[in-house]
């Protein structure tokens, strides 16, 4: 028994002033065991656990403290912390609205509060938040920076900045605003100020290694690739860090730029290792493998004579318009191009066929045969449902035409077609060499799909298996579709693209030849290529699989019948 309480508790807190947690949190635990309802000692018990990172535990102790005495705004606040971390987010929302009504002016509650609203999509009240706490406290730079974060999650590239900007005005040596912006400056092509920025961080001694893997992806840009080399490979992330791939990626295409093959090789094989150890997602390529199998011994055997007709097509109801191809097929490129178009606009990879193909799944029962027998109701409330996504994607409603880019829709082109017999597919191809070496090359963000890319022989694997099954669908189904090549567009700029917009029903216009200052105007680009696009036409990545011939000597029966198919 503790029986000298005022005593414990200051010994205790002498604990917690000399650092010294663990016997802090013994001491704590045993006052509790004596005086369950003390506030002091479940309050500091709390707080050791959190910053131990032991949450739940944390906040067992802490909420226990708030009952005890429910008039202290920052018990709640410390409570709503948690809770983010933890990934409540309406239970975060909750305290910190507790903290706000006892203290009306507690700018922390409040900039906190817009956090855990902005990660409940409430995007207008986050917002509302991030401004009442800078109306309350002009010099708190937490909320300038929390706004700038919600302008870049929107794609707000003007407004990101300036609240970025303002971010470092108040705190000059704040590094998460340094790394964001200069993370905006890179995907936005905005060279100059890219350089400017380190420039800054330099003279503030921001993370030095943070501030080296920039000016190597800027002296990439400039293709000083030796510099590249010299800056990246003098600094190191922790190998769970996403840092650390962008650094090894970096240094990996500067040495292909180079021409030391196997140094490139090797560098993005670690890239690719890494990916598949962390893997923050669980991304199995076992189950994409699975999806593309299923499709295969279904549309394989069945054709559209077996489809019940549905004639309940308006003449003026909208028909999509898809890009599709292999990923790295020219995709980006082309998005690029026909968006130059004034009556063009292109949704850039955005998930809308896979929420409508959610919805078909439940529809259908997860049984392709029930697509066989479709009621007229199910037909019109998947067009809807289809519609509905794409238009609440479409940036700019004045265009003639918006264009649904997802190169991997060309897997799901039977359910589409269901759905949208006269719908238009642009087919992207390009070399299945390159195809294959550029995926491997890539860090993609790692889902089911992509997890299939991270070795040669998957990419290859999975390239066969996706054109196999677009070729299924051409035979069973009457589709309407228009292929263009990477090679074409490169080598035949302006005929190659004028016999696309022919097929789009669209006149020649000169702005397409100047197609990658449409690019540096977009500003962020959400592809792997956003540095390529901003670049007038080149021809370096044609036939580039050729120096690493050697790697694909297990994958070419995959590979040769589709050079052949379509004489590449």
């Amino acid at each position: 028994m503790m029986n000298n309480l005022s005593q414990n508790l200051s010994e205790a807190l002498n604990k917690i002033k000399s650092n010294k947690l663990n016997d802090a949190e013994i001491l704590y635990a045993k006052i509790l065991e004596s005086f369950p309802e003390n506030y002091d000692a479940n309050f500091y018990l709390g707080t050791i656990l959190a910053k131990k990172k032991n949450l739940e535990e944390a906040s067992k102790y802490l909420e226990k403290a708030s009952k005890i005495n429910p008039s202290i705004p920052d018990v709640h606040n410390n409570i709503g912390i948690i809770n983010l971390g933890l990934k409540n987010f309406e239970k975060a929302e909750k305290f910190f609205k507790k903290a706000i009504k006892i203290k009306s002016n507690f700018v922390v509650a409040i900039c906190n509060l817009g956090i855990a609203l902005l990660h409940q999509n409430k995007i207008h009240d986050a917002k509302e938040n991030f401004l009442k706490a800078i109306k309350l406290n002009e010099n708190y730079n937490l909320p300038y920076f929390n706004l700038a974060n919600l302008y870049k999650n929107l794609e707000d590239i003007k407004n990101a900045e300036k609240y970025y900007l303002k971010t470092i005005a108040i705190a000059p040596k704040y590094s998460p605003a340094y790394n964001n912006l200069l993370e905006i400056y890179d995907k936005s092509n905005q060279n100059e100020n890219l350089e400017q920025l380190i420039k800054k961080a330099e003279g503030e001694n921001i993370d030095k290694k943070v501030i080296s893997l920039f000016k190597g992806k800027l002296n990439f840009k400039l293709k000083n690739y030796e510099k590249v080399i010299h800056f990246l490979e003098s600094i190191h992330f922790a190998t769970k860090e996403f840092h650390e791939q962008t650094r090894l990626e970096t240094i990996a295409k500067s040495y292909d730029h180079l021409g030391n093959y196997s140094q490139a090789f090797k560098h993005f094989e670690k890239v690719n290792k890494i990916s598949l150890e962390t893997n923050p997602n669980n991304a199995d390529k076992r189950i994409f493998f699975k999806k593309l199998e299923e499709r295969l011994n279904y549309f394989n055997f069945i054709d559209e004579g077996r489809w019940n007709k549905i004639d309940d097509i308006k003449n003026d109801e909208e028909e999509p318009i898809f890009l599709i191809g292999f990923p790295r097929s020219g995709t980006t490129l082309l998005d690029t191009i026909l968006r130059s178009h004034s009556d063009i606009d292109v949704i850039e990879e955005k998930p809308i066929v896979d929420k409508f193909l959610e919805k078909l799944e439940l529809e259908i029962e997860s049984n392709f045969s029930n697509l066989e027998n479709i009621s007229n109701k199910l037909f019109i409330n998947m067009r809807n449902t289809y519609l509905t996504l794409k238009n609440e994607n479409i940036e700019n409603n004045n265009k003639k035409i918006s264009i649904d880019k997802m190169p991997l829709n060309m897997a799901w082109v039977g359910e589409i077609y269901r759905f949208f017999p006269n719908a238009k597919f642009i087919l992207a191809l390009r070399n299945p060499y390159d195809c294959v070496l550029s995926c491997f090359m890539q860090n993609f963000r790692l889902n089911n799909a992509m997890a299939c890319f991270l070795n040669i022989e998957d990419a290859a694997k999975t390239y066969n298996m996706v054109m196999q099954l677009w070729n299924c669908y051409l035979k069973k189904f009457d589709i309407n579709y228009h292929t263009i090549k990477y090679e074409d567009v490169v080598k035949d700029f302006e005929p190659t693209v004028k016999n696309l917009l022919k097929f789009l029903d669209l006149p020649w216009s000169d702005k397409l030849n100047d197609f990658y200052k449409t690019a540096q105007k977009r500003g962020i680009i959400n592809t792997p290529s956003y540095n390529q696009v901003s670049q007038p036409i080149y021809t370096k990545s044609m036939n580039r699989w050729i120096n690493y011939e050697e790697k694909f000597s297990n994958v070419k029966y995959l590979l040769d019948p589709w050079i052949k198919k379509y004489e590449f």
